[in-house]
Parts: structure tokens; C-alpha cells; sequence
């Protein structure tokens, strides 16, 4: 039998961002009246999605081969990820995140056309979904969100992640640290196995934070190059507006220009031929 709350929240999830409050309560209200008080209070207790959450539920439901396209470039830079802290494939990597960034571009081309609450997203929307989806790489709760249309909340730049919505999509459980089983005395060899170990394990460690690090340096350096780009792109787009209007004034001064040089002409036409007529009278005269 399925759940409820899950209905309602595949429900209310895929809707226009301004209806949610309103159904919501309105599922909430019809729930109570049928006696379903503990499905009630949950089903009101389902949060608002954040503009660029919605934005990325919208485009998980209609654009979902450019979403599986994101999961499937994220599953293969976090492989890349791991080979390259392995000392493996620092050009697979490099390939790795550039068709994850791909995957991402494709999806913000989409968002770009999204209308949240009947307006075109803000730049500060885009740049908290492209986050998001950027996160999808690195945290599974945001994957699982995403691939679930339930997105609640906007990733932050830097790995911060907020609860997620959805009765089939909760946060991840902690891990638990695995126990420590009793071991006999060690020999000295073995305990200095063990402190290898654990020192390649910790330079693997630091070396997936080091690439990590600077991944999202490289993003954020992206991320401004593209602001970058796209002032100048408008400051180029105004000079040729100005360049097109002083063009076309210029044309229109030539014209008037043109048209002064021929009355111009046709007045010292005039002029002279009123000379001649009265240079033959004087002849007449005298």
C-alpha cells in the first residue's frame, strides 16, 4: 500500500513554486477531515522549496535525460576522484569534471527559461542551483533529492548540505565508526605495517581534500570568469547599440546634408540667372 505522505509529497513537489503553501495546507486540511490526524501533521509539516530547489525539482521532472546525464557524470568523477587520491588517472579526472561540468551547464541552460513564481530566476537563484547540482558529485543526500524531484533546501558552496524533503528521501544516517576487534600482541613488524598503513591511508586522505579544495576553487574561478564574461558580453552589446544609433544619426546628417548641398545648388542657379536678366535689361536700357 503506498504511503500517503509520499503521495502527497510526489504531489505537491511538482507543483507550481506559489501553490505549494496553498495545497499543502489544503491536503493537510482534507487529511484532518478524514481522521488521518498523524498523516495530517505530517503532511503539514512538508517544507517550502527554496526557489533554486524548485528550480531543480522542475528540471528533474522535465528534463530528466539532462538529470541522468548529472548522475551519471557525477558517478564518474567521484571514481576519478578516488583513482587520482590513488596516485591513477589525473587525465581521467580532468576529463571527469569536465563532462560533470557539462552536465551541469546543460541543466542551467534549462533553468534559465524556469519562471518561479511567474519571474525569471535572479542571477543570486542560478548561482544557488548551480551549486546544488554541483553537490551532486559529492553528496548523496543531494543526489538522492535530485533524482527524487524533492529538493528543500540549497547546497552550499564549500559542502554544507540542510535536511531534504520526501518521505522516500531522508538525510543519510551518520556512519557509525566501525569497532575495533581485539588483537593478540602485535610484532614489531606488524605494528610497523599498521603505521604504514595508516600513513598512506591519512596522505590519501589529505590528498582527496587538497583535490577536492581545489575542485571547488576551480568552479568558483569558473563561476566568476562566466560573471566576467557575461558583463562584458552586455557592456559590448550597449556600445554596439550606441554605435548602431550614431550610425544612423550620422546617415540621417549626411542626408540633410545632401539635400542643403542641392538647394544650395539650386539657389546659385537662380541667383545667376536672375544676374543675367538683369545684366540683357540694362543692355535694353541703355
Amino acid at each position: 500500500m503506498a504511503d500517503p505522505v509520499d503521495e502527497v509529497a510526489g504531489r505537491l513537489y511538482g507543483l507550481p513554486l506559489e501553490d505549494f503553501t496553498r495545497e499543502r495546507d489544503a491536503a493537510a486540511r482534507e487529511l484532518r477531515k478524514a481522521k488521518e490526524r498523524d498523516t495530517a501533521a505530517l503532511v503539514a509539516k512538508l517544507p517550502k522549496p527554496t526557489q533554486a530547489a524548485w528550480a531543480a525539482n522542475v528540471l528533474a521532472r522535465e528534463h530528466r535525460d539532462l538529470v541522468d546525464d548529472l548522475l551519471g557524470a557525477a558517478d564518474e568523477l567521484r571514481e576519478a576522484q578516488e583513482a587520482a587520491v590513488a596516485g591513477q588517472g589525473a587525465a581521467a579526472l580532468r576529463e571527469a569534471a569536465a563532462a560533470e561540468r557539462a552536465a551541469v551547464d546543460a541543466l542551467m541552460a534549462e533553468a534559465k527559461r524556469l519562471k518561479p513564481g511567474g519571474r525569471k530566476p535572479s542571477e543570486a537563484t542560478l548561482e544557488k542551483l548551480r551549486t546544488t547540482l554541483e553537490a551532486v558529485a559529492t553528496h548523496d543526500d543531494v543526489r538522492a533529492a535530485l533524482e527524487a524531484g524533492r529538493v528543500v533546501e540549497d547546497a552550499e558552496a564549500g559542502g554544507a548540505w540542510g535536511l531534504l524533503a520526501g518521505a522516500d528521501v531522508p538525510a543519510a544516517p551518520p556512519r557509525k565508526p566501525a569497532k575495533k576487534r581485539a588483537r593478540p600482541p602485535a610484532k614489531e613488524e606488524d605494528a610497523a605495517d599498521r603505521r604504514a598503513a595508516e600513513e598512506r591511508l591519512r596522505e590519501e586522505r589529505e590528498r582527496r581534500q587538497r583535490l577536492e579544495a581545489e575542485l571547488r576553487e576551480a568552479r568558483a574561478e569558473r563561476r566568476s570568469r562566466e560573471r566576467e564574461l557575461e558583463r562584458a558580453q552586455k557592456a559590448a552589446d550597449r556600445a554596439a547599440g550606441r554605435l548602431e544609433a550614431a550610425l544612423a544619426a550620422a546617415e540621417e546628417t549626411r542626408r540633410q546634408a545632401d539635400e542643403a548641398q542641392a538647394e544650395l545648388e539650386a539657389a546659385r542657379a537662380a541667383a545667376s540667372e536672375a544676374l543675367d536678366t538683369v545684366a540683357r535689361l540694362e543692355e535694353q536700357l541703355d
